[in-house]
């Protein structure tokens, strides 16, 4: 069972990979590519906050709160801590549901384990919708610079990565993704493939009514099994703000 789950969405949490859609703008802090990744390269420290593009809708210290959530999200992933990244999934949702931690921490381990890794060098935030009611949580649609990587190490045994186009940009978005494969040292035979990720992603951030903690879910989580997830009244609402307000809503 577990062997059938993608590693994008599994490594994600119907994330990040699991994950995103949309398509890149111009280059940023959070795009600059680099000539090959390296087993530790660049992982995110701070989500940040947009100098000179953030369109905010949300209070500054309701935003610093998510971006700090956000951080901690993205550096679980990159370090393969799942007790803390199901921290950051919205289980207000899936209350008690041990069975669905188990599995997911299981699926996870399976695909690290088989050489599949996601890691995340830099998140940028330039837009965040107001925060919209949806029955016990609060619900913001966030969009974001991100440049990321989705790692098949040496080890990895499963369907070839570069065959993958499709999956990845109906994850990242089309265009957003280019393959490569490095060497991870002079003369290794089999080298390390990847997708790097540069542009504009978009991903929900959903808390509880009464907590001040914030989860994220992909913009297409309601594609994998999770509408349950949120309602489609917020959803509806909040995509409405961001066609009128997001000036990168059409790139």
């Amino acid at each position: 069972m577990v062997k059938r789950i993608s590693p994008f969405h599994c490594a994600e949490l119907f994330v990040l990979s699991c994950l995103w859609l949309s398509c890149s703008s111009s280059p940023s802090s959070a795009s600059r590519a680099q000539d090959a990744p390296r087993v530790g390269g660049d992982m995110i420290e701070n989500v940040t906050l947009s100098q000179d593009a953030l369109h905010a809708y949300v209070s500054s210290d309701t935003l610093a709160v998510i971006a700090q959530d956000l951080t901690a999200y993205f550096t679980a992933t990159n370090e393969g801590r799942w007790d803390d990244l199901l921290h950051h999934f919205p289980m207000h949702k899936k209350p008690g549901d041990t069975t669905f931690v188990k599995s997911s921490k299981e699926a996870l381990d399976h695909w690290t384990e088989r050489g599949v890794k996601n890691r995340t060098a830099a998140a940028e935030i330039v837009y965040a919708s107001p925060s919209f009611s949806d029955g016990n949580q609060q619900v913001v649609l966030l969009n974001m610079q991100l440049h990321h990587f989705v790692e098949f190490h040496p080890q990895y045994d499963g369907p070839r990565p570069d065959g993958m186009k499709g999956m990845v940009e109906s994850n990242y978005g089309k265009g957003n993704a280019v393959y490569n494969e490095a060497p991870l040292a002079p003369g290794d035979t089999i080298p390390l493939r990847y997708w790097e990720v540069t542009g504009l992603n978009r991903i929900w951030a959903v808390s509880h009514i009464d907590s001040a903690h914030w989860c994220f879910l992909p913009p297409n989580f309601n594609e994998t099994g999770a509408a349950g997830m949120m309602g489609a009244n917020a959803m509806v609402e909040a995509l409405r703000h961001r066609r009128a307000n997001d000036p990168t809503a059409d790139q």
